[in-house]
């Protein structure tokens, strides 16, 4: 239920990453010059236009501005989420409206001040603008969007099927808890017992595991965000976030101790480095820790 409530409230990371975010603003501009042109004939405010034309540098300044319009706006998004670390999906939505709705009076002030159709109202114009704009650009987001779920989607069921042959160099009893790692391409890389998993670590665009192979500590590097990793994780009581940079095996730790700049772990195992606890994650650690 609680991964229900995270999934309706949070906006998924699949949809500002900068790639998701580039195609979508490709995908909609190409839409939208497309649906712009057929829909010229059948209107007697219409003025779009890509052929060779009184209106044609006007439709190549439109076109061109809305373009890095939204590439600017998916730009402070991005920035917005990697600040607030909390970007609701209701936010996300509006910020899709009210890019739609600023298009939208852009569209009406040279429909009415610079093709001067003067036979209409400046509210005709704008409440026929929004319903083009919507159209025009509204379509495309909305098929981009469930694309990029769907795809999510199917990224995450591969990561989380535990019918594959695990990498640990151990037998696999039934109803074994498997943890399985996939690459930021959906690409499975390791597969893991979770009594073998210690921690995992972020490295830049990397995260690096920590598990138990062969009766020795080794670790396998790939690129992955950690926040997937969490995410799919999410079902696991054992696996916990506990760091931006971390995310531990609490059944693995033997040792919680307080230190002047907060909580570490250490784990039962020597040669493992200490797992810094922070201010955010503490309440939720120590309460697991406690439990197990």
């Amino acid at each position: 239920m609680k991964t229900r409530k995270r999934l309706i409230t949070q906006t998924p990371e699949c949809l500002t990453e900068a790639s998701s975010q580039l195609l979508n603003v490709i995908i909609s501009t190409l839409f939208a010059m497309v649906f712009l042109t057929a829909y010229v004939p059948f209107s007697e405010t219409a003025w779009f236009q890509v052929g060779r034309s009184n209106y044609f540098f006007i439709t190549v300044a439109f076109v061109g501005s809305g373009t890095i319009f939204l590439g600017l706006s998916r730009i402070l998004m991005n920035w917005v989420v990697r600040k607030t670390r909390h970007f609701p999906f209701w936010v996300y939505l509006l910020w899709l409206f009210l890019e739609i709705m600023i298009i939208a009076v852009c569209h009406t002030l040279i429909s009415y001040f610079e093709i001067q159709a003067t036979d209409h109202s400046f509210g005709y114009l704008y409440a026929k603008s929004v319903l083009i704009t919507f159209i025009a650009l509204g379509v495309p987001y909305t098929i981009t969007i469930l694309g990029i779920l769907l795809k999510d989607a199917q990224r995450r069921m591969k990561l989380t099927r535990s019918d594959l042959v695990a990498s640990d160099d151990e037998a696999m009893p039934e109803h074994t808890e498997i943890i399985n790692l996939m690459d930021n391409n959906g690409t499975l890389k390791l597969s893991v017992k979770l009594d073998n998993l210690y921690y995992i670590k972020a490295e830049d665009n990397y995260i690096n595991v920590f598990y138990q192979r062969s009766g020795t500590i080794a670790s396998y590097m790939l690129r992955c965000k950690m926040k997937t990793i969490e995410d799919n994780c999410a079902e696991s009581s054992s696996l916990m976030r506990c760091h931006r940079s971390y995310i531990v095996n609490i059944k693995k730790v033997s040792v919680l101790h307080n230190e002047a700049d907060g909580f570490v772990l250490d784990f039962e195992r020597e040669g493992l480095e200490s797992i810094p606890v922070s201010k955010t994650y503490a309440q939720k650690v120590l309460e697991a820790f406690n439990k197990k």
